[in-house]
């Protein structure tokens, strides 16, 4: 069912829950008996291929407060290649929900085995399983065996067609069934250069006797090689079943992008050092002078009996002088399930300081709120504080600042405006040249009413993939201690995905 590759993954992005494994190299200087350099390169010892190649990932969104949603999604795949024979072992499962409404549920597992005859022709047999809770799909069993021919077989290019006869047992709407089936398949893929594929398949599967009984599934998607691990995924899935359930969707849409991991690597296509991961350096990074950026981007959609929408974006640049620093940021969230809104929302900021004494700093910043899911229809926080750098180094840096703003705000179509204290605390860790996580606290408080306060904390951990892409682990935490009527006092939110640097 679909194209043998793992998918990426359903929900704000993806965190891979498998271990690296780490290539056997060894860096080897070569000079001749007069002791002139000749080379000094990095070599990549040869050893023999496993013919296997093993792939899965893992992701997961949660939220909680105002918007309550949970989703998650696991992927696995082997795939073995061995002389003449090949085969696919894999399975996938999705799940959402939103306030308690269970928005997907998908569980599928396949298998396929294929063997060549010749050149071109290939016998092979195939099993798959599907359930779909949402779609009313108790479960769908499809096996049988099929006759293919690649009409297109080079090292960039595959094209293939398959036929042969099945056998389906399903329960659908409390009615089971079956029946014999036939199986048409096209699988097409191309590898534009030695980073960069493209992959389209097609799965039709109708009843033998009865050919308006039918299973369509199409997909197709991009795959950009990053490291000999690592992979960024995106793909269109669509899927027609023409007998569901009373009140089901025939259609099915998802767009899915996410990160893919190879457990042993994925088979290079170029040269071997062409690809590594950020090189180790023998001593940590300076802190960057000037400007630094960095941002995020998450798509994902579902339209059928799965009806989903997300989009988060984030943008972080820091301008840095010996004396002077900026920082500027932004996240923007959106999200819907079954049609209806379950947040959109939007953070911004931008904060001067002038650095006096390498450690202390007076600075300016100013904060802008708004959520609709809250009813917060804008807060907009003016403040200057005065802070010092209690560690300032090329690894970490802990700072602290306070002092007076003042708040603007309409909440629930009502204006205010307060005086307030305002309290920051910052830290940054560079725990490795891979690894970096960075956190913050921020508070302000109504000295008129103790009651009326706010606070608000988030955390990043960010892999790095390459020198300028990472794979972010984000969670945020904010507390209204007097939210709009009927809404909760606090939210968070636990997000994966990938930040570019630039």
């Amino acid at each position: 069912m679909g194209h043998y590759f793992v998918e990426p993954m359903k929900t704000t992005f993806l965190l891979s829950l498998f271990p690296t494994l780490i290539p056997f190299t060894i860096s080897a200087s070569t000079t001749d008996s007069s002791g002139d350099f000749l080379n000094d390169v990095t070599v990549t010892e040869a050893v023999d291929e496993s013919p296997w190649e093993i792939t899965g990932a893992a992701s997961i969104g949660l939220a909680k407060g105002n918007s309550d949603s949970v989703n998650y999604a696991v992927n696995t795949l082997a795939k073995y290649k061995n002389g003449d024979s090949e085969g696919h072992i894999g399975g996938d499962f999705f799940f959402s929900e939103d306030n308690d409404n269970t928005t997907t549920n998908s569980l599928r597992f396949f298998s396929k085995y294929t063997r060549l005859l010749g050149d071109r022709f290939h016998i092979g047999a195939f099993g798959t399983f599907l359930s779909d809770e949402v779609a009313d799909l108790d479960y769908r069993f499809d096996a049988g065996i099929t006759l293919g021919y690649h009409f297109i077989k080079n090292d960039s290019t595959k094209l293939s067609f398959e036929l042969g006869p099945g056998y389906t047992w399903e329960e659908q709407g409390a009615l089971s069934d079956h029946y014999f089936s036939l199986r048409l398949a096209q699988l097409f893929e191309h590898k534009l250069n030695k980073d960069l594929k493209i992959w389209q398949s097609a799965i039709l599967t109708p009843e033998a006797s009865e050919f308006k009984n039918t299973l369509f599934i199409t997909e197709a998607g991009l795959e950009i090689l990053l490291t000999r691990e690592w992979s960024l995924r995106t793909s269109l899935r669509y899927q027609y079943d023409n007998t569901t359930a009373n009140g089901r969707d025939k259609s099915d849409v998802l767009l899915l992008t996410g990160l893919s991991y190879s457990l042993g690597g994925f088979s290079r296509l170029d040269a071997p050092d062409r690809m590594t991961l950020k090189p180790n350096s023998a001593e940590p990074e300076n802190i960057t002078m000037g400007w630094t950026s960095s941002a995020a981007l998450n798509f994902t959609l579902a339209r059928g009996n799965s009806d989903n929408l997300f989009l988060g974006t984030t943008l972080d640049s820091i301008y840095r002088r010996k004396e002077h620093e900026t920082f500027m940021a932004l996240a923007y969230s959106y999200s819907e399930n079954g049609g209806n809104t379950s947040s959109d929302s939007i953070r911004a900021s931008i904060q001067h300081n002038r650095i006096c004494d390498e450690r202390y700093l007076i600075g300016g910043r100013l904060n802008y709120f708004r959520d609709d899911f809250a009813d917060v229809n804008f807060r907009l926080i003016p403040t200057s504080s005065l802070g010092y750098y209690f560690i300032k180094n090329d690894e970490m840096t802990l700072s602290f600042e306070v002092g007076p703003g003042f708040t603007f705000e309409e909440v629930d179509g009502i204006s205010d405006d307060f005086f307030t204290i305002n309290a920051a605390q910052r830290f940054t860790w560079e725990i490795s040249d891979r690894l970096t996580l960075s956190q913050n606290i921020t508070g302000s408080i109504d000295p008129s009413d103790g009651n009326n306060y706010m606070l608000s904390a988030g955390a990043n951990l960010d892999i790095d993939i390459t020198p300028n892409l990472s794979w972010r682990i984000a969670a945020a935490w904010t507390k209204d201690n007097t939210p709009a009527e009927g809404r909760d006092y606090a939210d968070s939110t636990l997000t994966t995905g990938i930040s570019v640097k630039f």
